[in-house]
């Protein structure tokens, strides 16, 4: 799942690998709109467990630009993953 996402277009700094929002579809399996869903309190499917974006550039043609923590996305599947109780193999998976 992770694994497989293709990281060309992702950016690394010190060692942290960021997913732009089609990486973060891709790997979760979800639309862009349940993602901002998720971090909307508003939603009825909001989750306040749910990895925050970061601001990847500030100003220019590209100000709104953002993008997630890869280990961040992790940690928060494999809780989802633990609380759904699920097989062991997929946890081996995400890792």
């Amino acid at each position: 799942m992770l694994n497989d996402i293709p990281f060309q277009n992702s950016m690394t700094a010190d060692g942290f690998r960021v997913l732009r929002l089609r990486d973060l579809v891709e790997c979760l399996g979800v639309g862009r709109s349940t993602i901002y869903d998720r971090m909307n309190p508003k939603s009825p499917r909001y989750d306040a467990s749910f990895p925050r974006p970061i601001r990847l550039s500030v100003g220019g043609r590209r100000a709104g630009a953002v993008g997630w923590i890869e280990s961040d996305v992790r940690r928060w599947l494999r809780a989802r993953v633990a609380e759904s109780g699920v097989v062991s193999g997929f946890k081996e998976a995400i890792r």
